[in-house]
């Protein structure tokens, strides 16, 4: 298993890398000169100081640009950013280290701004880690933070322990980037999120008699998913009943319908390539068995026995996701996961009479499959053997299954 493992991580990441594509963009230098060229596409999630470039004819090798000689570059129709020099406020979010006085403090940087949205109103992002900033410029403003910080509230020195914000970025929108068809409220109700500030500079630069278009640049999303998740179990599975410890008896292979949710969200970045998701299942297995064992002492003539296995459970991988795009409607995915049971419940009848009772294991679970459109997707996923009679040390009931996964997105 710990072989089979590495392998998948070693093709995994393999697979990953070969993902990572060279794209069309360009890029401008210092002195203004715009070069076209193949830009290397790592869907930024931290905004770079440097990037990676090439011309067709130069086959695989490329170089290298910084933030000292370029002052913007971009993916075409993808992501475009501009170098600016810029005062920011690097107040951290954590509860443990937020201000005590609720003003930002300023550090001057050259940054690559992500461009978001442009017209009359621009609207850039920076992004390091935890750190999320915004950026905004008009034709009468220059370039400047919008400011946003949570603090804790003080009082004759001392700290209260209440938990304030500084929200001052709504004013900075209602000064300098306001319609006449702008409401109070529609600016009391931006939140500091590239959701709704991007949505609020569209909607200004939209209707702004000076300009008719907002563009907006294409940067990956965080996406939900829910899906329903029809499948077929192939179940396999072996038990050893104490007394004859040297000896497993196999139990017939069996199919079994299933029904489940799979909630999926899609991380943002990458291209929306890596996904978590949690995929609760209802199953139930039944399955009966006759065998011959032999007697306590040499000689004895063997016995027959009989037994049944029930197993019903609500079974819940919760895992890792990775698509492989082939194009804008269909990818391929790789997954794993860890899987348990809730209310997960196995017995054992011999004979019909002593019945052994016992709560379900744990097992990982590995997959591959197709995905057409974000709708409909079709998996194959193995699963590790799973021990049903954990409760007990002298007897073992191992489950293994071979499970063939469809899902349907909701929304």
């Amino acid at each position: 298993m710990r072989k089979t493992f590495l392998i998948l991580l070693f093709l995994c990441c393999t697979f990953i890398n070969a993902q990572i594509s060279f794209e069309k963009g360009y890029f401008i230098s210092n002195d203004g000169k715009k070069t076209e060229c193949l830009i290397k596409n790592l869907d930024w999630k931290n905004n770079p100081t440097d990037f990676k470039y090439k011309f067709p004819i130069d086959g695989d090798d490329s170089k290298t640009e910084t933030i000292a000689n370029v002052q913007e570059f971009g993916i075409d129709n993808t992501v475009t950013f501009k170098r600016a020099k810029v005062k920011m406020d690097r107040s951290s979010d954590d509860l443990g280290k937020l201000s005590e006085t609720g003003q930002p403090v300023w550090e001057e940087n050259n940054l690559f701004l992500r461009l978001l949205v442009q017209g009359e109103a621009t609207l850039y992002s920076f992004r390091e880690g935890n750190l999320i900033r915004y950026f905004y410029e008009t034709k009468s403003t220059p370039l400047e933070q919008l400011v946003h910080l949570r603090y804790i509230l003080t009082k004759d020195g001392k700290s209260t322990g209440d938990l304030k914000e500084n929200n001052y970025y709504k004013q900075q929108l209602n000064n300098n980037v306001r319609s006449a068809n702008t409401t109070d409220s529609d600016i009391e109700n931006i939140k500091y999120k590239k959701s709704d500030l991007t949505r609020y500079f569209l909607k200004y630069n939209n209707t702004d008699n000076k300009t008719k278009n907002g563009v907006l640049s294409k940067t990956s999303e965080d996406h939900f998913l829910l899906k329903i998740t029809p499948g077929i179990s192939f179940i396999s599975g072996s038990m050893n009943d104490g007394d004859t410890p040297l000896k497993d008896v196999n139990l017939d292979s069996k199919s079994s319908f299933k029904i489940g949710l799979e909630a999926e969200y899609l991380l943002p970045y990458n291209k929306n390539k890596w996904s978590l998701f949690l995929n609760p299942v209802y199953q139930n297995y039944q399955t009966s068995k006759q065998y011959s064992r032999p007697g306590p002492f040499t000689g004895s003539p063997a016995t027959t026995r009989n037994i049944d296995v029930k197993y019903t459970s609500i079974q819940v991988p919760i895992g890792l996701r990775y698509y492989f795009l082939i194009n804008s409607n269909s990818k391929v995915f790789i997954n794993a996961a860890y899987s348990f049971d809730i209310n997960g419940k196995a017995s054992l009848s011999f004979d019909k009479n002593v019945e052994l009772e016992s709560k379900s294991g744990s097992n990982f679970a590995f997959g591959a499959g197709y995905n057409f459109k974000n709708k409909f997707s079709a998996e194959i996923r193995t699963n590790t053997k799973k021990q049903l009679l954990g409760d007990f040390n002298t007897i073992s009931l191992e489950y293994k299954a071979i499970d063939l996964v469809f899902a349907y997105s909701i929304f």
